[in-house]
């Protein structure tokens, strides 16, 4: 007779502590939890679990709080900039522009799997470097289903720091095949007629 029993179906999702992240790469997402910014009411980070139970967070800004007062002091520019990157988020777990444009709110449940009936979205994630301080995975952007579905049959790749890197490594100009940028030796200019009267 055994102490416990765990159903099989309660590990789905969860990784092993210390699993690594996955690989850099195109996602189905789900949000697990909206966690208040303690230092700022405009703020909320999102938990997001991928297909290997690996929680990362995305930041977002607001334009409302809790009581759906607007955030005073944001300019035109942020408060479409700060919906924008939410719409972002909406259309990719599926809502369509009615649900978003006629909804009396949107609120955290909107974005929570356990709330909103297991809604997934989809994301482009960036590991964090492995051994680099202050590197951490990040979401690079949310994408809506037919992005992502053109994204993963095409075969496109994320760009990663070190992707990036090495391009940018590639298109250096190179000299005597070293690796290093061509550099030029140049003279100073001779001396002119007027420098030479006060010499």
């Amino acid at each position: 007779m055994g102490t416990f029993m765990i159903p099989g179906k309660a590990f789905e999702g969860v990784s092993a502590i210390g699993a690594p992240a996955p690989t850099a790469g195109f996602y189905e997402a789900s949000i697990v939890e909206v966690i208040l910014d303690p230092k700022n009411a405009q703020k909320r980070r999102f938990r997001v679990q991928l297909p290997n139970g690996y929680r990362t967070l995305d930041f977002v800004s607001l334009t409302h709080d809790a009581d759906g007062n607007a955030f005073q002091g944001l300019d035109e520019r942020q408060v479409r900039g700060r919906t924008a990157g939410l719409r972002s988020v909406l259309e990719s777990m599926g809502y369509g522009a009615a649900d978003i444009e006629e909804a009396q709110a949107i609120t955290d449940e909107w974005f929570l799997a356990s709330a909103n009936g297991g809604r997934k979205g989809y994301v482009e994630f960036v590991p964090g470097q492995q051994g680099v301080e202050g590197s951490f995975s990040k979401i690079v952007r949310w994408v809506n289903k037919a992005q992502y579905d053109a994204l993963k049959s095409s075969g496109a790749t994320v760009k990663t720091e070190a992707t990036v890197a090495a391009t940018q490594a590639k298109a250096a100009p190179m000299a005597n095949g070293a690796g290093a940028p061509a550099v030029q030796a140049t003279l100073p200019p001779p001396p002119s007629a007027a420098q030479q009267i006060v010499s």
